[in-house]
């Protein structure tokens, strides 16, 4: 994973005084910048790829729901009429509220606390849904299974924001969110698997909620032992890439994330357009991965195809998706900046919305649920990565992070009720809102890049006089400290 030059119309970051107080001989000589690289690599290894193995088990956690229904869910558990989409929203409500109060709890109680026990309840409450008899017992527990889930992507967002450079984020969040991808791509054919379980002890849409949720409850415990919260609490990295993180970090104007939350910046960042508008994105990007998680097996099986095929059918579209989000991380590279990006995954969302509205050809359908997965993949990094790119400190990011996903999940919430029982096999009120969420992306990016323009233009023109203030209230400044630059 080669690391990006900063995006086009950035400029070098300024040093703060607090660089001197590393000692000079706690940072090595870097005049290549390979030693940096190498620790960064080891932090991808230490933070990253363990995030990316939560979100996989996320990802599959929150799949299991449109599964299991094509198992046989519904018939069992007597749902009828919109039940069904009442259980698969019912998650969100709780998602909503504790969001902003778990990603502050992650700042106060640490990530390798914090993170750890969230994976372990919800896992137990994806087991406690093989128990589940009746619509009533998976409101509860998909009401609970929200507010577990709350605090995971926000704080993992946080945490890549505060450990890694700006123009290094957006392509550690494509990394982080292919595991959404890769979730659709492994979970269809594991719960194909799954049913092929003959014990009576369970029903085999009883037994896809139970392995999957023992998988991810004994995940949590192993978080605890692989995760640090700051570079500095790392077992794996040496004491001199420890020091050569932390001043590049210095020079970043993150300082590693020890500055707390600035309240009266928060409200600063809480009246910022920027942040919704970026935030938006993902609203947008996700009526297609709920899509995708949730409803691409139901909406094959209701193509004609068996419950097992079905499932395992999911694995073309997360391919897709797991292919988008990927390439997705150079599209800011290869067009130069992340608006010109995030239209490009947009164009792909418009081409599938079409198809999928003007065709009744099952293959053409098919085709055009992957090509939705991989535009609506794409934005998926692209819409927080641009955001948490954003971010001139701690504050910043910890709002930044807590609205994006907050936006996130209000667009997983809509996508509950789109996908109606008596809209199949067309389901044309579902594809039709996919294709206002397409326009809505090219809507919204437009807003934001226009705004990132003029506040660059602006801080060229009328920069903020900073000569008069200490170095910490020049630290709180963030995003307006004259010397930072908006990445567009």
């Amino acid at each position: 994973m080669s690391d990006e030059k900063l995006q086009s119309g950035a400029i070098e970051p300024y040093v703060t005084d607090s660089a001197s107080k590393e000692t000079m001989s706690d940072i090595p000589d870097d005049p290549s910048g390979k030693r940096l690289r190498w620790a960064f690599r080891k932090v991808d290894v230490t933070l990253l790829f363990v995030l990316f193995l939560s979100n996989t088990l996320n990802s599959m956690d929150r799949a299991n729901l449109g599964l299991s229904k094509v198992a046989g869910l519904e018939d069992d558990t007597g749902m009828q009429g919109s039940d069904f989409n009442v259980v698969a929203s019912i998650m969100y409500p709780g998602y909503l509220v504790c969001m902003l109060p778990s990603n502050l709890a992650l700042r106060k109680f640490g990530a390798r606390i914090w993170l750890s026990l969230i994976t372990v309840i919800w896992g137990v409450i994806n087991m406690c849904m093989a128990f589940a008899k009746n619509r009533t017992d998976f409101i509860l527990c998909r009401l609970f299974l929200g507010a577990a889930e709350s605090g995971a992507t926000p704080g993992a967002l946080m945490l890549i924001a505060l450990w890694y450079p700006r123009e290094m984020v957006t392509s550690r969040v494509a990394l982080f969110y292919s595991a959404f991808a890769a979730g659709a791509i492994i979970g269809g054919p594991i719960a194909s698997g799954i049913m092929k379980i003959t014990n009576p002890r369970f029903r085999s849409w009883e037994w896809i909620f139970f392995i999957e949720g023992l998988v991810t409850a004994g995940f949590g415990l192993l978080m605890f032992f692989l995760l640090a919260d700051y570079p500095e609490k790392s077992w794996l990295l040496k004491k001199s890439e420890k020091a050569l993180l932390k001043q590049r970090m210095e020079q970043d104007q993150v300082e590693g994330g020890h500055r707390p939350v600035n309240k009266k910046r928060l409200w600063i960042h809480a009246k910022d357009p920027l942040v919704y508008a970026q935030a938006l994105i993902l609203f947008s990007a996700n009526f297609g991965v709920n899509t995708i998680l949730t409803f691409s097996a139901i909406i094959v099986n209701k193509l004609g195809y068996s419950p097992s095929a079905s499932q395992a059918m999911q694995a073309a579209p997360g391919i897709c998706g797991f292919i988008g989000i990927l390439v997705s991380r150079y599209y800011p590279k290869w067009f130069r900046n992340h608006y010109f990006s995030t239209l490009f995954c947009a164009v792909w969302l418009l081409i599938a919305s079409v198809i999928l509205l003007a065709t009744t050809n099952n293959g053409a359908r098919i085709f055009a649920l992957c090509i939705l997965s991989f535009g609506c993949f794409g934005n998926v990094a692209l819409g927080p990565g641009w955001l948490m790119s954003n971010t001139g400190g701690p504050t910043r990011a910890a709002f930044g992070g807590a609205i994006n996903v907050i936006c996130g999940g209000l667009g997983g919430l809509c996508t509950s009720y789109i996908y109606r029982n008596q809209d199949a096999p067309r389901y044309m009120v579902g594809h039709g809102i996919n294709l206002f969420a397409a326009l809505l992306t090219v809507i919204v990016s437009t807003v934001a890049y226009l705004i990132v323009r003029h506040r660059n233009k602006l801080k060229e023109t009328n920069p903020i006089d900073i000569s008069h203030m200490t170095e910490e209230e020049q630290n709180d400044l963030e995003n307006d400290h004259p010397d930072f630059r908006y990445i567009e």
